[in-house]
């Protein structure tokens, strides 16, 4: 990070810091930790959304959502800090539904979130930032300087001079890779988090069987302030890649990539889980719950499994181009050492170590840049 080749905020650079002093921790062992963070996510927002429509709703919503999101799927596997994205953001929008946002505590968790939320991404204020709008749409009693909550207004103060000292380092030369932006891109964001074809058989099943209206009563007039404002939160998360899709075709700034936008998968659980409400309060009660959750269960996990099987083709050594990468096992071993000119090819064999490789670059400012981000990088002479 230091080297401005990843000059992210560094909430997930500095909690691994400190998790490293205390257990050393691989590559892989770094997986497994965004794995952990896309659970916790999951189940914040599933908490969020059974605390608005009900454990029926919620666990629908829930699984609907998990199983068929390419962008969860993908990123629980990587060593890299979009899952605690994820998971931030799932926090803020558990934090929003609280019901008694001026007590000490829940001020505090309002703050952390945020806080964290901004931390972890640079589009994370984004998203803080539609917090904050929700509530300026939402407390019109109030005056304008007033509705939105103190706790996030330190959030932003505290966020934006760090964005402005880390944007002022980051490397010029990366980050400039063609981004694509047409208008099959921007359904495939939509339709990598939620299948569009797939979704509808769960749907109807359900249709045909039920729901218990006990899950969709209406709640208090006091909660409804708080459920709305998160609502229109998750509505407006849910629109991030639609906004930054028409900000890159109309400038040359260009941010969409779908990654960037993964809160929206926690957003997109709870806007599932309130049309699915709407649905279910127009269908005649029934006594067992049991048969439409089974159903859901079993379609869900044939969903999950068809995209693992897709995936799993990816990953075949025969079609996955990063296997190409890695010099064959079956090549001897070498006394003299490899030179390798590009980083995609010499850190994945330097890593593995199974002979002496040197880095060959060419441009004086470029190998600065890498003896900076590690003194183990060996660079070839010539």
């Amino acid at each position: 990070m230091l080297t401005g080749i990843n000059f992210s905020p560094p909430l997930y650079f500095f909690f691994n810091f400190c998790l490293q002093l205390i257990f050393p921790t691989s590559i892989e062992q770094l997986r497994l930790q965004s794995l952990i963070f896309i659970i916790i996510g999951i189940i914040l927002s599933y908490l969020l959304t059974r605390n608005i429509f009900g454990n029926l709703v919620a666990f629908i919503a829930t699984i609907l959502v998990a199983s068929q999101s390419s962008l969860l799927l993908s990123q629980a596997q990587e060593a890299r800090h979009y899952a605690m994205f994820f998971a931030c953001g799932a926090w803020v929008l558990y934090v929003q539904s609280l019901d008694d946002g001026t007590a000490k505590k829940n001020k505090c968790l309002t703050f952390f979130s945020h806080f964290c939320l901004c931390q972890v991404h640079y589009l994370g204020i984004i998203f803080s930032g539609l917090v904050g709008l929700t509530y300026l749409i939402s407390n019109k009693k109030r005056p304008t300087v007033q509705r939105i909550p103190f706790p996030v207004f330190i959030a932003w103060i505290i966020s934006l001079p760090v964005y402005l000292i880390l944007l002022s380092k980051q490397s010029s030369h990366l980050g400039n890779w063609p981004k694509p932006n047409e208008l099959s891109d921007l359904f495939a964001s939509y339709n990598d988090s939620l299948l569009i074809l797939t979704i509808s058989i769960p749907c109807i099943a359900l249709l045909l069987t039920k729901n218990s209206n006990k899950d969709t009563e209406p709640n208090s007039s006091e909660d409804t302030c708080f459920l709305s404002q998160v609502i229109i939160t998750s509505v407006l998360w849910v629109s991030v890649p639609l906004i930054f899709w028409i900000i890159s075709n109309l400038s040359s700034l260009n941010l969409f990539v779908d990654r960037y936008f993964i809160p929206k998968e926690s957003a997109l659980i709870l806007v599932v889980g309130f049309g699915l409400s709407l649905i279910f309060q127009k269908l005649p009660q029934q006594k067992s719950e049991s048969f439409p959750l089974l159903r859901m269960l079993g379609l869900s996990l044939g969903l999950l499994l068809v995209g693992t099987k897709r995936g799993a083709f990816g990953l075949d050594k025969s079609t996955n181009y990063h296997h190409s990468l890695i010099i064959d096992e079956s090549c001897p071993r070498s006394d003299q050492p490899i030179i390798l000119e590009a980083d995609p090819v010499y850190f994945p064999n330097a890593y593995l170590n199974r002979n002496e490789y040197l880095f060959k670059v060419e441009e004086s400012k470029i190998r600065q840049i890498y003896e900076r981000f590690s003194g183990k990088i060996k660079f070839s002479s010539k």
